[in-house]
């Protein structure tokens, strides 16, 4: 489930910067990146879902740089969490690569990052009802630079420490833990 997920958001990877600015070239590049993108998911390759997520940041820089007069908050948000899906599909799956995952597992897993979408999607909101309330124009240049703080934020998100499953290795972050466990083995 968690891997039909990652390749389903390397679809708004591919078709957000033509909608921001129709064009061909950025059509191709678009669809090269999302081709990247599902290649991680689909190797479990967190290295090449980033190299693809980079790329897909670069041509949606590209057609927002070029896109007169742009105001595509819905886009950028879409392609925030559509980033966030790949790395965190790619993530879930470089971790229980060769395991066994109960459904329930991944119904958890998805429902956390349903919650982390809808806490997105209301920061986009407020960031979004600000700007307009404010009447704040964002320059063609600096649009690129804003879009890539929220899809470093949205990397933040995914890459964030996870908490060990085992009760035993949270006792403390030096290895004592680990020590303890070992001996306990033993």
């Amino acid at each position: 489930m968690v891997k039909i997920m990652g390749l389903i958001a390397c679809l708004p990877i591919a078709v957000l910067p033509t909608a921001v600015r129709p064009d061909m070239y950025l059509a191709e590049t678009g669809a090269a990146a999302a081709l990247l993108c599902a290649g991680g998911v689909l190797l479990s390759s967190l290295a090449l879902a980033i190299f693809g997520g980079v790329v897909a940041l670069l041509v949606f820089s590209v057609a927002l740089l070029l896109a007169p007069g742009a105001n595509a908050i819905i886009e950028a948000f879409v392609m925030g969490v559509a980033l966030f899906g790949l790395l965190d599909a790619t993530h879930h799956g470089q971790h229980f690569r060769a395991a066994v995952v109960d459904k329930s597992v991944e119904r958890t897993h998805l429902a956390h990052v349903g919650a982390s979408v809808a806490v997105a999607f209301g920061v986009t909101a407020l960031l979004a009802g600000t700007a307009m309330s404010l009447q704040i124009g964002i320059d063609a240049s600096a649009r690129p630079i804003v879009a890539a703080a929220g899809v470093i934020l949205a990397m933040a998100m995914v890459l964030r420490r996870q908490p060990a499953a085992d009760p035993a290795a949270r006792l403390s972050d030096d290895g004592e833990a680990d020590h303890q466990h070992n001996q306990q083995r033993q």
